[in-house]
């Protein structure tokens, strides 16, 4: 019987630690749906119109970046995150496919991003979940908190490994 239990990331807060443990279940998951596409279908929308499952993938690693690396850790967008394969990836539907990227590439970018919020986490306490973090959007500036957008990256990840778990069976995968 395999258990299934929750403990917090070694070496964390608890509290963050159990934040970064549960990003990692939902990791695992959408590692294990997506390691063994074909590099041909990788790129490939499902129907007219769909984001490819590559896109995807980067995407979520787009969010985690946006929101660790900017929100967080207050970092600026740079012409060289710009040109990231990860960057923007949902406006170019074909982007994946015409630049050949693998299943392993697009997992390779995400754990790369995985590996700075790790860092970023480890200078926190749990007392900095609740700390109120401003970020200056163009139109109105937005409040969260440390607890919310971990939350929130966790949901987004999950929501999306869903979605590539459909595509897989619509493109006869799974």
């Amino acid at each position: 019987m395999r258990p299934r239990v929750l403990r917090p990331h070694p070496g964390l807060a608890p509290g963050i630690g159990y934040y970064l443990s549960g990003m990692e279940e939902v990791r695992n998951q959408l590692v294990d749906a997506v390691k063994d596409i074909p590099d041909g279908a990788i790129g490939k929308p499902a129907f007219l119109g769909a984001h490819s499952i590559g896109a995807l993938v980067l995407h979520i690693g787009e969010a985690e970046w946006f929101w660790m690396q900017m929100v967080v850790s207050g970092h600026q967008l740079t012409d060289e995150i710009k040109k990231a394969p990860y960057w923007d990836i949902l406006d170019d539907v074909e982007a994946v496919a015409r630049s050949r990227y693998s299943a392993a590439f697009c997992l390779e970018e995400i754990e790369k991003i995985r590996n700075q919020t790790r860092d970023v986490l480890f200078g926190y306490s749990d007392k900095d979940l609740e700390r109120i973090i401003i970020f200056e959007r163009p139109d109105k500036p937005s409040e969260h908190n440390l607890r919310w957008i971990l939350h929130h990256l966790i949901d987004h990840e999950a929501q999306h490994k869903g979605q590539i778990l459909m595509l897989k069976r619509l493109m006869a995968l799974s």
